[in-house]
This record gives C-alpha cells, sequence and structure tokens, in this order.
C-alpha cells in the first residue's frame, strides 16, 4: 500500500470510530428516564430528583472511557499504518 492509500484509510477509520463512539454513547450508554422537564430549571426539583446524582457522574466518566478508548485505538492503528517502513540490511 502506497503513503496516500494509508492516509486515505486512517481517515476512514477515524470517521467509522467516530460513528461507533457516538453509537456506543447515545443507543447503549445514554439514560432514557428524561431527566427533568415540566420544572423552572432553578427550582429544587431538579437537583432533589435524582437529576444530579452518581449515576450521572458514571455515565461521563463511561462515555468518556468510550471516547478515549476510540481515540486510543485509532492513534495505535494509525501510528502502525503510517509508521516509516526499516530497511533490513
Amino acid at each position: 500500500m502506497n503513503r496516500a492509500q494509508r492516509i486515505i484509510l486512517v481517515v476512514a477509520l477515524g470517521v467509522a470510530l467516530l460513528v461507533a463512539a457516538v453509537v456506543v454513547n447515545l443507543l447503549m450508554l445514554a439514560r432514557f428516564d428524561g431527566g427533568w422537564f415540566a420544572y423552572v430549571p432553578s427550582s429544587p426539583v431538579t437537583t432533589s430528583d435524582n437529576y444530579f446524582t452518581v449515576t450521572s457522574d458514571r455515565a461521563i466518566m463511561r462515555q468518556g472511557l468510550v471516547w478515549l478508548a476510540a481515540l486510543a485505538l485509532w492513534t495505535g492503528v494509525s501510528l502502525w499504518l503510517l509508521r516509516t517502513p526499516r530497511e533490513d540490511r
């Protein structure tokens, strides 16, 4: 594979990992309890109704880990694809 083909492969891999991370975060890790609605945001109902709880922090951590894993995978594969071939002597 020449260098241009490898660059196209790296970009395509980045787009594929982007889509995969969005799908995992939205479909598999999203909370479907509706959050708060029909309340004034500054009212105490939003803070006492399990809106800002430990579970929301865990969801943020899980989403961050998904993005970190996708980025690490993309970086590793990109470095492997775009490395300079060694000449055997």
